[in-house]
């Protein structure tokens, strides 16, 4: 089909104008049509410029890489000057579709224009994803952390997505949806060495998100996945790691699927840290304890050790091992100091009936226990209340110190 047929707006329709003659002023006339069109382009006529260079490709029987550029390039300004989803607007889009269309049949075709052609595929009236998936997909290979412009990455992913919305045949529907958790990984990858922006990371997980919501839409692609991991052990120990990991944002980690994740990540090595961690969301706490406790005699990380060393005392309170909870959490720093007072607090708090020779004594516990909230920067009001009231502190002789013997510690229960 020539070019010149798909102008739908009258004024560019020049299928009936175009006028190709045989015989020996047919290299002239070839000139002076690309003459026409470059002097319309020198005044940005674009307009002009589209139709001259149609009609010189319809004419000339060389037409040549630099021309095919041109109209490329005239179509496109022409398509920035229309309304969108105008007539004249899809007029010139099909346009251009086309003159792609015609530069690669002719040898001619700029692989560099692929995120273009592709992402062009998507403002079709009737939308072709396949296609536009093929020429960015296609790109995205080729040119990897060298993309001009990481929002392509972000066009090609959602386009997936747009396959899988318009697939009917439930088949051919799955293996999108499983593409688009595998493609989630490798753009992921691509983010981190490309050093794209915070806000592009986001934005994929944002894309994932609207067709993974639920353990519901995540476990029934595990089996697949687990079917198409990648041979070399690194590779396959990376992919299983991202998908377990995604597994435990989606909160799956107490599923088989996650079991048998881990398990397989483990048999691959069992040395490796993140793995005895991703391992220890398959346990129950008191077996993790043991676990925790040997992961952080191995590392050297002072921030890992000091996360370990509060998960060990938050499992100790899981399994009501108080003594063992207050112990641990009481060794904990930094940014997490907080949640280890709140560990000791509930600790005090719970083993409070058992610390003390009399009542007034275990009254007291309550005391330290809301101190140690208040050292957290939260409300120590709720255990204050359970200390020794006005009366008691009257009947006890009102002491001014008391020591619990149970944790080391003396408080004031009559101020």
């Amino acid at each position: 089909m020539k070019l010149g047929k798909l102008l739908i707006v009258a004024s560019l329709l020049i299928g009936s104008t175009a006028f190709a003659q045989e015989g020996e002023g047919e290299d002239r006339e070839c000139t002076r049509l690309r003459v026409v069109a470059n002097n319309a382009m020198g005044v940005e006529n674009w307009k002009e410029a589209v139709e001259y260079f149609i009609r010189a490709e319809e004419y000339c029987a060389e037409f040549g890489k630099d021309n095919y550029d041109r109209l490329l390039a005239s179509t496109q300004n022409m398509m920035a000057a229309q309304e969108d989803k105008s007539d004249a607007y899809y007029a010139y889009l099909d346009t251009l579709m086309m003159v792609w269309d015609k530069a690669e049949e002719a040898g001619h075709y700029d692989i560099n224009d692929d995120i273009s052609r592709g992402y062009h595929y998507t403002l079709l009236k009737a939308p072709n994803y396949k296609k536009a998936d093929f020429y960015m997909g296609r790109a995205i290979k080729a040119r990897g952390t060298e993309l001009s412009d990481e929002v392509y990455l972000l066009l090609y992913y959602y386009n997936i997505y747009s396959l899988w919305f318009v697939e009917q045949d439930a088949e051919a529907k799955e293996e999108l949806k499983q593409r688009f958790i595998n493609e989630y990984f490798m753009l992921t990858k691509l983010i981190k060495e490309a050093n794209y922006s915070l806000s592009t990371q986001e934005t994929l997980t944002g894309y994932l998100s609207q067709l993974i919501t639920s353990c519901e839409d995540l476990l029934p692609a595990v089996p697949k996945y687990m079917e198409s991991l990648p041979e070399a052990p690194e590779d396959k120990k990376t992919a299983l790691m991202n998908f377990a990991q995604l597994l435990i944002d989606q909160e799956c980690k107490d599923s088989e699927e996650f079991a048998m994740m881990v398990e397989t990540l483990y048999e691959i090595d069992p040395e490796d840290l993140e793995i005895q961690l991703l391992y220890l969301e398959t346990l129950s706490c008191s077996e993790k304890i043991p676990v925790y406790k040997d992961i952080k005699e191995k590392t050297f990380d002072a921030e890992k050790k000091n996360e370990i060393q509060y998960n060990i005392a938050a499992c100790y309170m899981q399994i009501g091992s108080y003594n063992n909870a207050y112990a641990a959490a009481k060794s904990v720093t930094g940014s997490l100091k907080g949640k280890a007072l709140q560990i000791q607090a509930g600790c005090v708090a719970a083993t409070a009936n058992s610390c003390g020779d009399s009542t007034f004594e275990r009254k007291c516990n309550y005391i330290y226990a809301a101190e140690l909230m208040e050292q957290a920067g939260l409300d120590g009001s709720k255990y204050r209340n359970m200390g020794p009231s006005t009366e008691d502190c009257f009947n006890n002789n009102s002491p001014k110190s008391v020591t619990l013997t149970c944790w080391g510690v003396t408080v004031n229960p009559c101020p």
